[in-house]
């Protein structure tokens, strides 16, 4: 076992991540707090009106609909929390990649060498441990998401939802699995930390692209299946239509068994690359 897994380098990576969990812990969930609070006050503004309004002239050729385009009802309480679990979703994938290309691209410090040399423990160990580790740490912060999602339910008398909480929850925790392994892949190409943040940016932001311009179209649906973000519908699971897209959740778990086996390649033979 000692051979593929480390306890110690996991404490050293998870007591690395402290910091860094706290912090977009903090900022995410407050900000996630800030958004259903900004939303229920817009739906007294007239944002339903002006949102039914766009909808409506968006032509149904564009949209796959083939006609009018049904607007969801903004003022049922799964609609609004829907809205905003779905939008913390894109959050959670921007942590998520950021968490992967980050560990691998400093897994390539001092510190991490430091281990391999003055501990039995293989390049192949560090690295199936440090992608446990960005694991263990997106767990933790969405234990936190839940957390807070049930104060809200709580604070709004929606218990009823509780269980689609969960599923949600489970979903944005399979999602971002599949977005730390896409970059923990990339970012064994990469030489420094500093492009983690680029490569995370780029990554959530081309796929989640992808994955509106594929449901705009049926004849682009196909495009889905680049985009991790739509594999799971985290609105349709708190509004009662869940919604799963079972070939992109199957070529995800590919990727994630891809990412691994080709870092852990490429990471023991690191010595031997000249970037």
């Amino acid at each position: 076992m000692n051979e593929y897994f480390s306890m110690p380098l996991m404490g050293y990576k998870l007591r690395g991540r402290t910091k860094n969990f706290l912090v977009w812990a903090t900022i995410s969930l407050c900000l996630f707090i800030l958004i259903i609070v900004m939303f229920s006050n817009l739906l007294s503004a007239g944002l339903p009106d002006f949102i039914s309004d766009m909808v409506s002239s968006v032509p149904g050729s564009v949209s796959g609909s083939g006609g009018a385009v049904e607007t969801p009802d903004f003022k049922d309480f799964g609609v609004n929390f829907g809205l905003c679990m779905q939008l913390m979703l894109i959050v959670g994938c921007v942590y998520a990649s950021y968490l992967g290309a980050s560990a691998n691209t400093n897994g390539r410090g001092d510190s991490d060498v430091t281990f391999v040399y003055s501990l039995p423990v293989s390049r192949v160990c560090a690295v199936l441990t440090s992608f446990v580790a960005q694991i263990a740490t997106l767990f933790f912060y969405n234990v936190l998401t839940a957390l807070v999602s049930i104060a809200v339910l709580y604070s709004n008398n929606k218990m009823l939802y509780l269980g689609r909480v969960f599923l949600a929850v489970a979903a944005f925790f399979l999602i971002e699995i599949i977005y730390l392994s896409i970059s923990f892949l990339l970012a064994t190409f990469m030489n420094s930390g500093s492009q983690a943040s680029s490569i995370s940016a780029v990554v959530v932001t081309v796929t989640v692209l992808l994955g509106l311009i594929g449901s705009m179209s049926a004849s682009l649906s196909v495009l889905k299946i680049l985009s991790p973000y739509s594999y799971v519908s985290v609105f349709g699971i708190i509004t009662g239509e869940s919604r799963l897209y079972v070939v992109g959740i199957a070529a995800g778990v590919l990727m994630t068994v891809v990412s691994l086996v080709v870092s852990c390649v490429r990471y023991d033979k690191i010595d031997l690359i000249l970037d």
